[in-house]
């Protein structure tokens, strides 16, 4: 029998008597108003940075509480495991254990903070037991830590992880086995949050009760407010385990959609009375729940546990939370499309795939606005099955790609998740600087590849003159914008799109004029947004003396920045970012920020995707703040190019050394891992490196015993 009836929460029982408590769990105590760093009832590792406080829960935004006024929150100093052991967390006596009841569940809320990245981000929490030895202490709003101290011995833990998004708040169920527990000793609970990759963990915590439980899940599923169960013709399966002795049967109560509560006749389905296996101590109820469901349709049920009255009869002993899950729709399921985004050259093959699928036997590929089905042939192969190969790509071939399945036993077909989208990588805008046409009393510069011409401001000006020693490639786009002077020139593009694509790399050449590095660092070289809180920008600035450039994209708080001499007013400096979907250097997936100087790579991170911003104000020269701080950027910007797909670390040092002749190579820094090995720091392995290495062959620095 396939047991694929998966129940989201883990099944618990409550009692009416329960020795264990927790004090302030939805954090509603605090009298001051609106954070503290010492949270009452609780032991909190404040730091010096503030890792947990207390303050209201938001729904993303400030205007938007949720769950009463208070919370925890926990952030800014990341914990790198799931013990949490050297970062945040807050933990608080819940009593001494008597023997009962033999698991408890913990229940909590959480959520991302506000203003925060959302994405994959982990929470803890543990029961820990104390001989009596190890004493709470708090000083300087941060508690003497629990986990690892001696006389503390870990009793159990339920740890998760979720993808966080702003407005999106998770409710947890931990079910943790107590038995091994000493009997008198006392019992503390503990949580915190813990890093996934590199995205530190803001996350908000709420509504942390206490319940026992007497009836464990095998097999709960994660990720989803209620899971798909699949009906098939073999039945279905649920199974739990009961870790009460004394509970010899059980009672489960099905209600439909229209009766949450089980309370009013008639119950859709009970099974009553099913007796349990002292031996196996488990309870399977094969098919008898699965019959005459409906499709798409959420079910309630709870679990009502008997003990036996000494006199050939049963006794109610527990009472179990109502939990829920929803059928799936009746059919075949298909995957998203994998790539969901692809983009090739022109004349080379595409290929989509459907990863997996459920219960779908035949297939048909389709292209969006098109309703006629693919077909194999010179242009398609795979278009019936679940892998799709697009031959020859072109530009009418650019479009959204999905698939059909079909189960052939019902009959019934079933799209796929998400489809592909295909497009050609080229160049989509290049603004050479070279010319100007006036229209009424607006001048322009032209867009030479894809007609998003851009506007001239402020007495902006394109300057062509060959006997100039700026003018690198026929013209340049000269803003002044010196200090004492009222900054107004820059360049504005109107057309919305100019930067929309699945990937991008902008390039340009820029010589930033030095008058007043302090007074000029923050000046973009363009800035893409909407306003001050949302924006992508580039920017030349000034950390401790040390000039580099920067990449930030505003709504996700988060940039990228590379590092190095960039010359301020001495030489013209090629600068490139690129943002493209890939690995981070954890290996999970993220959308990455890179950015090139002069050819070589200077750095990146993980930050959202531009198109994930508004873009009203498409500036060149000009910050998206119209308060004039920062300031315009005061020099000149040249060869400005679009494109609508990520460049690699080599084709860029190419597009360097074919304009500066004089340089022969770049160490692409991207890749670089020659370090321990490369004395002479050429970015390669030769023989003077191994000279170096033969000269220290058999160096012994181990000491012997004698």
């Amino acid at each position: 029998m396939t047991r694929i009836f998966c129940i989201l929460s883990c099944l618990c029982i409550a009692s009416t008597a329960f020795p264990l408590s927790i004090t302030n769990g939805d954090f509603e105590n605090q009298f001051d108003v609106p954070y503290n760093k010492d949270i009452l009832y609780w032991y909190d590792y404040g730091g010096p940075s503030i890792a947990v406080d207390q303050g209201p829960f938001f729904l993303g935004q400030i205007t938007s509480s949720i769950f009463g006024s208070k919370c925890v929150y926990m952030g800014k100093e990341a914990n790198t495991n799931q013990d949490g052991g050297n970062h945040t967390y807050v933990y608080q006596s819940i009593g001494f254990y008597d023997g009962n009841p033999p698991v408890v569940e913990v229940e909590l809320d959480w959520g991302l903070a506000p203003g925060r990245v959302g994405g994959p981000m982990g929470v803890t929490v543990m029961i820990l037991e104390s001989d009596g030895t190890f004493v709470p202490s708090e000083w300087e709003g941060q508690a003497g830590e629990i986990y690892g101290k001696p006389g503390i011995r870990e009793i159990g833990r339920g740890t998760i992880v979720r993808t966080t998004a702003t407005g999106v708040v998770f409710h947890e169920r931990f079910q943790i086995d107590l038995r091994s527990t000493v009997v008198g000793r006392e019992l503390f609970l503990r949580f915190n949050n813990y890093k996934v990759g590199a995205l530190v963990p803001y996350v908000q915590i709420d509504n942390i009760t206490l319940s026992p439980s007497s009836v464990v899940n095998k097999a709960p599923q994660e990720g989803a407010l209620y899971i798909p169960v699949w009906r098939t013709e073999s039945g279905n399966d649920l199974v739990f385990e009961i870790v009460d002795p004394e509970i010899t049967s059980v009672d489960v109560l099905f209600g439909p959609e229209n009766d949450p509560n089980l309370s009013t006749k008639p119950q859709y389905k009970i099974v009553q009375n099913r007796p349990v296996s002292m031996g196996l101590n488990t309870v399977t109820l094969e098919s008898e729940l699965a019959q005459d469901l409906n499709w798409e349709t959420n079910y309630y049920w709870k679990v009502l546990a008997y003990k036996s009255d000494g006199m050939g009869g049963r006794t109610l002993k527990y009472t179990g939370h109502i939990s829920s899950f929803k059928t799936i729709q009746r059919g075949p399921y298909l995957a998203a499309v994998s790539p969901d985004v692809l983009g090739v050259w022109p004349g080379s093959s595409a290929v989509f795939t459907v990863p997996f699928s459920v219960s779908a036997d035949t297939f048909q590929w389709y292209k969006q606005g098109n309703p006629n089905p693919l077909v194999n042939g010179s242009k398609y192969s795979g278009a019936d099955s679940n892998s799709l190969t697009i031959f020859n790509v072109q530009r009418a071939d650019e479009g959204t790609y999905y698939c059909v399945g079909r189960e052939t036993a019902t009959g019934l077909t079933s799209s796929t998740l998400a489809p592909g989208v295909l497009f050609i990588k080229e160049l989509k805008s290049y603004y050479p600087f070279e010319t100007t046409y006036t229209v009424g009393s607006n001048v322009y510069t032209p867009d030479v590849i894809g007609g998003k011409d851009a506007k001239l401001v402020g007495g902006a000006s394109v300057v062509v003159s060959p006997s100039d020693p700026n003018n690198l490639f026929g013209g340049y786009l000269a803003l002044r914008n010196p200090r004492n002077v009222t900054h107004t020139q820059y360049a504005e593009i109107s057309d919305t799109s100019v930067v929309h694509y699945p990937e991008l790399t902008i390039s340009c050449w820029v010589k930033p004029e030095l008058l007043d590095l302090d007074y000029e660092r923050n000046a973009r070289i363009f800035d893409f947004g909407q306003d001050s809180q949302n924006y992508f920008f580039l920017t030349l600035l000034r950390n401790t003396n040390q000039p580099y450039c920067e990449m930030k994209l505003n709504n996700s708080s988060r940039d990228t920045a590379a590092t190095g001499d960039i010359g301020y007013g001495t030489k013209w400096l090629y600068v490139v970012l690129t943002v493209a979907d890939g690995l981070d250097q954890d290996g999970q997936t993220a959308t990455l920020g890179k950015i090139y100087i002069n050819g070589q790579y200077g750095g990146g991170e993980g930050l959202y995707h531009p198109n994930e911003i508004s873009k009203m104000y498409n500036y060149i020269g000009k910050a998206i703040d119209q308060t004039g701080t920062p300031p315009n950027f005061n020099g000149l910007i040249d060869e400005l190019k679009i494109y609508n797909y990520a460049k690699t670390a080599e084709e860029i040092a190419r597009e360097y050394m074919a304009v500066r002749t004089d340089v022969e190579s770049i160490c692409n820094m991207e890749s670089y891992d020659l370090a321990d090995w490369d004395y002479n720091s050429n970015c390669r392995i030769d023989l003077p490196d191994l000279a170096e290495i033969a000269e220290r062959w058999l160096d012994n620095y181990l000491v012997y015993f004698d």
